[in-house]
């Protein structure tokens, strides 16, 4: 093969290559273009949603600590929390038992059609 053809068969493949990479930045181009105005409707949303947020919250107040606290504030506020707790633990209780019933206890009478019409053959 004479030097000019692999000059022309290496010309050719840098053709193809930037033709390749013109059409890939062509084409990132259109998605980036079309990407973009969602991406400001979704900075638009995000901000509505923290002015919501910060007009629906409480600001946390740090509470003192327990030891600078009355001992009655301290043991009604534990005494509370741990009648809320066993309230969750009681309603978590009650939910799995109403599951497991209703899993267990199956209507006898649920499959009687398959008893009263045997298969005629």
């Amino acid at each position: 093969m004479p030097w000019w053809s692999w000059v022309l068969i290496w010309g050719g493949l840098v053709v193809l290559l930037l033709a390749v990479l013109v059409v890939g930045g062509f084409w990132l181009w259109r998605k980036l273009a079309a990407v973009m105005p969602e991406i400001d409707r979704l900075g638009l949303i995000q901000q509505e949603l923290a002015d919501l947020a910060e007009q629906s919250t409480v600001p946390y107040e740090p509470r003192k600590t327990a030891v600078l606290r009355p001992a009655y504030a301290v043991a009604a506020e534990r005494e509370a929390f741990l009648e809320a707790r066993e309230d969750r633990r009681d309603a978590r209780r009650e939910r799995k038992l109403e599951r497991a019933n209703a899993l267990i206890h199956a209507d006898p009478m649920q499959f009687r059609h398959l008893v009263d019409n045997p298969k005629k053959g």
